[in-house]
């Protein structure tokens, strides 16, 4: 299957949460992260994820544990195929949902997709 690569999402200045990105062309395989002159608050990332773009929940591996990558600035993560399978759309925050990061300036990061067939 092809993979495809989505521009953003991002991180407004002054915000901890992206905005919704679409992910209905196939699911996420790899996270790039925002380069390093972009100045990246030192956090972790954390998701939200929802099927119809509207109610996003927080996500959660099925022992409990929220999904968290560290973020390291200028970098390309490989997502293991199951942890974004259910995401038609994607936010990302910056730091965890009990604990959410603000960002100083916007923060873009680009995803690739795996495609359906």
């Amino acid at each position: 299957m092809p993979i495809a690569l989505l521009d953003g999402p991002v991180i407004e200045a002054g915000e901890s949460l992206s905005g919704p990105l679409d992910c209905t062309s196939g699911f996420p395989v790899r996270l790039t992260m925002p380069q390093p002159t972009d100045g990246w608050t030192p956090a972790n990332l954390s998701f939200q994820i929802s099927t119809d773009g509207s109610w996003f929940n927080d996500l959660y591996t099925f022992d409990g544990e929220e999904v968290l990558i560290p973020c390291i600035p200028g970098v390309a993560v490989i997502i293991p195929p199951d942890t974004f399978k259910a995401a038609v759309f994607l936010k990302i925050r910056s730091g965890r949902s009990s604990d959410p990061i603000v960002q100083e300036g916007a923060r873009t990061f680009a995803v690739a997709v795996q495609e359906w067939a």
